[in-house]
């Protein structure tokens, strides 16, 4: 009897022994399986770009627990390091015409994590006051269009456009910055002026503009803005990437994004924050249940 309780002794205590092992192991496993905490997002120096990145990263980093590295280069720059594995994601390519070029050169090693904003258009604009209405009616007072970074897509585009309507004009590189404060000084003085331009973009909520009809179709259809990832991203960060396919917006919603920021132009943090105060709802679709899960107290 002496040895049967003995053995019924020794029986408890090994298995109590490999159930502590099992769960610590268990811990151990949900500690090392963990995702890698740094997101190394990349962007143009574009409105609608500046203003989607900084608001990423901030929900990434103050909801879901990343740490969240922004930089800011050309656009040529931004697939190069994504299909190089230096640059994590990109959530504004413009798709299928102003980006589709970069996007058959890289794309089959890039992920699609899905559309951020519908509905999105390029072409040349003119203030309303303007006569022309059409590029085919471009004449001869319009003898330079504003243009902004060489290696954009719609550049390429107006490049395009300046030879399938034969215009007797030349296309003047610069930067967003540049082309904007163009604008504003000639709707200011009420002069004519054409430049290159989009939608959404804040400057288009603020004054009144117009895109010239594009007979030829050279600028193509509206377009979608989708999020870019570089190759194995869903699978190293699952959360992030659930958090990239639900991370969309209305142009209303990025437009209101856009002013905040162009209010806030040296703190794009409290811009980012003013808009998620006011948009609650919409926020908490995209954080729902992605949480960083705490760490089991043994």
């Amino acid at each position: 009897m002496d040895v049967f309780k003995s053995f019924k002794s020794s029986i408890i205590v090994i298995s109590m022994i490999a159930f502590v092992g099992v769960v610590s192991s268990g811990c151990q496993q949900n500690t090392d399986e963990t995702e890698d905490k740094t997101i190394r997002m990349i962007y143009a120096n574009w409105s609608e770009g500046v203003a989607m990145t900084h608001l990423a990263a901030e929900l990434l980093e103050g909801e879901l627990g990343y740490e969240v590295s922004t930089k800011m280069t050309d656009i040529e720059s931004v697939f190069q390091e994504l299909n190089n594995g230096d640059s994590d994601v990109f959530v504004d390519a413009w798709l299928p015409q102003t980006h589709g070029g970069y996007m058959n050169t890289y794309g089959n090693d890039l992920e699609d994590l899905g559309i951020n904003v519908e509905q999105v258009k390029t072409g040349l604009l003119v203030p309303e006051y303007v006569g022309t209405s059409s590029i085919s009616e471009l004449e001869s007072e319009f003898d330079t269009i504003i243009g902004i970074s060489s290696g954009a897509g719609i550049m390429n585009a107006t490049r395009n456009a300046i030879e399938a309507y034969d215009l007797q004009t030349n296309l003047q590189e610069g930067s967003e910055e540049l082309m904007t404060n163009q604008l504003i000084d000639a709707v200011k003085r009420q002069e004519p002026i054409v430049v290159t331009g989009w939608t959404p973009h804040w400057i288009y909520n603020r004054y009144d503009l117009k895109f010239l009809e594009d007979p030829q179709n050279v600028y193509g259809e509206s377009e979608k803005i989708h999020t870019i990832a570089r190759e194995n991203f869903t699978s190293e960060y699952s959360r992030a990437s659930l958090f990239f396919e639900r991370f969309s917006l209305t142009e209303s919603q990025l437009g209101a994004l856009m002013d905040e920021i162009e209010t806030f132009p040296d703190n794009e943090r409290r811009a980012v924050q003013n808009w998620i105060e006011e948009n609650e709802f919409v926020v908490n679709r995209w954080i729902r249940g992605l949480e960083p899960e705490r760490e089991t107290v043994m």
